[in-house]
């Protein structure tokens, strides 16, 4: 089923549930970022007033992912050094894993790989002439965000969808089989509860659509390819830091390869560089 198709059933069946809504630390602070004198120093106290923010922020900006030379002591001196635009990939990752089915055992891991993706669509997008890569973190970040919203309404998600598409190969399929919607729905619902731009929105909804690629006839659908094909190429990517097979990407490579005019040889060469940044090499 189209994923686009599948928006109004998969609100019917999510209705009721919570969709956290953006906290207002970051609300605030992302208002400050989108102003054309944004002040850091602000952006600073006002996640320092946050100690949910705060903290587990401070812990990831001295992760090996962001390869600080010097060890940040506190939130004021880790938005100096990261800058604006990391700082606000690290909040909306801060955010994610506190807000987002943050009671459930063992989500750690996924948010991790969740992590490592938005990493590795920044890298992709950097050779993409007129893609952001911050933007493209943002997509990376947000994409499978509808997984844990659904594991935590429905407590045999794991099982069954894990299941039905090692048989079917499609983990949307799956999904709907069994609950009438898709994590790509409900992530576009969460993109949109937390004021992501439409576009970004829609790539959410579209990242596991192929038939994207057939129409493309205007600047919107050669943006929305060039989102589904960044997640792809970086799913891939750290499916291989991880050793893990990728079941999809046979499936995926003629799109991706042809839309963002990479040889073998050249993805190759991204591939590795990207690998080499996943490992802290």
């Amino acid at each position: 089923m189209h994923a686009e198709l599948n928006m109004n059933v998969g609100e019917q069946v999510l209705n009721g549930i919570h969709l956290p809504p953006c906290p207002a630390a970051l609300v605030a602070a992302l208002k400050e970022a989108r102003s054309p004198d944004a002040d850091l120093g602000k952006i600073a106290r006002l996640v320092a007033q946050d100690v949910g923010l705060s903290a587990p922020m401070l812990k990831l900006a001295n992760s090996p992912y962001f390869g600080l030379r010097n060890k940040a002591s506190s939130i004021q001196q880790a938005v100096v050094v990261l800058g604006l635009r990391n700082t606000v990939n690290l909040l909306n990752n801060v955010a994610l894993r506190a807000n987002v089915a943050g009671n459930l055992p063992g989500m750690d891991k996924f948010w991790d790989r969740s992590c490592m993706t938005a990493l590795a669509a920044s890298r992709v997008a950097a050779q993409i002439p007129g893609v952001s890569r911050d933007d493209a973190y943002t997509v990376g970040l947000f994409h499978d965000s509808g997984i844990p919203v659904l594991m935590q309404k429905f407590p045999d998600y794991p099982q069954n969808v894990g299941e039905m598409s090692r048989i079917s190969g499609n983990v949307c399929e799956a999904e709907n089989d069994c609950y009438s919607t898709t994590h790509a729905v409900v992530g576009n619902l969460l993109a949109r509860n937390w004021l992501l731009p439409p576009n970004m929105c829609r790539a959410i909804l579209c990242h596991h659509d192929r038939t994207i690629f057939s129409s493309i006839t205007d600047q919107i659908s050669v943006e929305l390819c060039n989102w589904v094909s960044i997640i792809q190429a970086a799913g891939y990517i750290v499916d291989m830091h991880l050793n893990l097979r990728n079941e999809s990407w046979a499936a995926w490579w003629p799109h991706v390869s042809k839309h963002l005019q990479f040889s073998e040889m050249e993805f190759a060469e991204l591939c590795s560089d990207v690998v080499n940044v996943l490992s802290g090499d």
